[in-house]
């Protein structure tokens, strides 16, 4: 589903959630690693406070910066290296706090938590420029948030509630939040009757691909959002100019090799991947996948599923019944575009695309040399001083007071609350680096 780009979402199904401003874009491999620093900070309110926060403190310095099950272990595992987090200052172990806010916790007004935790911290000689991101954590017993958590799209900040009896943080959650801080909106699916675009549409279910749509830390990113990361290299995402047909390597798997293709579909594109269990991800997800990006944003994208009456979800995190099989194929009749899976087991797949009404050639390419105009973009800030906020986990047909204004959308039974909004924030150049 097409998402808007400033917008408020609250799901029963999923279980985290989003903000905006503007961040630089993640940078790319060939670049270096992107090490962005994370200052966690736990707050206690007026009428709340952790029972244990020893115990919280060293659960959440593992669930953060741990060396395996932790943020930082995902996203060093997704990007491939490119992407890392490390405590923000030399020799801290990454958490403060608790800090006690002059501000009762029921109610859950986000942005007075925010400002309080900033005016604490800058109290403390912490300020703005020590760090890329700050994520706040809290106990929840009281303040009951509706929501497994909170993160800026495309900014710096993150509120994560917690258990106050030492409780720490969910691994999917800190993954999908710090996923809307890359940028990534929540993925959906589009359902289709038949096997051309034209029979699709809009639902309100999620990909259950990745983390941002549904999924949970068991799968990778998909292979839209590491483009839109700039994670994956033209050799390994290339974009398709003309027919040919493609042996793709799986998405994470080792090795060297083309892992997604790039086409045109009129305005938008349509992304295709391969996936396949490799280290800790993708575990039960296999096979080709395809995912249409609305007008270039690759951060936006939603998953093509032409078997919707199948029962994706029995028994799995990351359900693969809608991956594309062999024999199958994805067309486009209005530009002339078809994708056909000629093959598709242990990790690798042969696929072959059709572009303007042009047959594939039976053999397939084992490399593509990148084209020059260089990496797919990512979407960047339109410079403007709204914020977005969209909020996952809370009970179904529950809304959340969190900024005045705007016209709300409901719809009950784990769909999502829309509700466009305004509030204020510091510029892009003091929230975030």
């Amino acid at each position: 589903m097409r998402m808007p780009r400033r917008a408020l979402l609250i799901s029963a199904a999923c279980t985290s959630a989003v903000l905006a401003v503007g961040i630089p874009s993640p940078a790319s491999a060939i670049d270096g690693p992107d090490t962005r620093r994370v200052q966690v900070v736990m707050v206690n309110f007026t009428d709340s406070s952790f029972k244990d926060p020893a115990k919280s403190k060293a659960a959440l310095q593992k669930a953060y910066f741990g060396k395996a099950d932790s943020l930082t272990s995902y996203y060093n595992e997704v990007s491939n290296g490119a992407a890392t987090f490390k405590p923000a200052a030399d020799g801290d172990e990454g958490v403060v706090g608790p800090i006690d806010l002059p501000i009762p916790g029921a109610g859950c007004d986000n942005d007075k938590i925010h400002s309080e935790t900033q005016k604490a911290l800058e109290q403390q000689g912490i300020g703005w420029d020590d760090f890329e991101h700050m994520s706040i954590v809290f106990p929840n017993d009281t303040a009951k948030c509706g929501y497994g958590g909170l993160g800026s799209v495309g900014g710096g900040n993150t509120w994560v509630p917690v258990s106050g009896d030492g409780g720490s943080a969910d691994l999917t959650v800190l993954v999908h939040e710090f996923g809307h801080n890359f940028g990534y909106q929540h993925q959906m699916r589009y359902a289709c009757t038949g096997i051309d675009l034209a029979t699709c549409k809009d639902t309100q279910t999620t990909s259950h691909k990745t983390p941002m749509g549904g999924g949970t830390n068991v799968a990778g990113l998909s292979a839209p959002e590491l483009i839109h990361a700039k994670w994956l290299s033209l050799k390994e995402a290339p974009k398709v100019t003309k027919s040919q047909t493609y042996r793709l390597r799986s998405l994470y798997g080792k090795g060297g090799g083309v892992r997604a293709l790039d086409l045109p579909i009129g305005d938008d594109r349509l992304v295709v991947e391969m996936r396949s269990a490799s280290g800790t991800l993708d575990k039960g997800l296999e096979g080709i996948h395809a995912y249409r990006v609305p007008q270039g944003h690759y951060d936006a994208s939603s998953m093509v599923d032409i078997t919707p009456k199948t029962d994706h979800w029995a028994g799995s995190d990351t359900p693969s019944g809608d991956a594309l099989a062999a024999g199958k194929s994805l067309t486009d009749k209005a530009h002339k575009v078809e994708v056909r899976v000629l093959k598709s087991e242990g990790g690798e797949a042969t696929v072959a695309v059709s572009l303007n009404g042009v047959p594939a050639p039976a053999s397939a390419r084992q490399d593509v040399a990148p084209q020059s105009e260089g990496a797919a973009p990512a979407a960047s800030s339109d410079g403007k001083s709204d914020e977005d906020l969209a909020a996952t986990g809370g009970d179904s047909g529950t809304t959340m007071s969190i900024a005045a204004g705007g016209v709300v959308f409901l719809a009950l039974g784990g769909a999502f609350v829309i509700k466009s909004m305004r509030s204020r924030r510091r510029s892009a150049s003091r929230h975030a680096r």
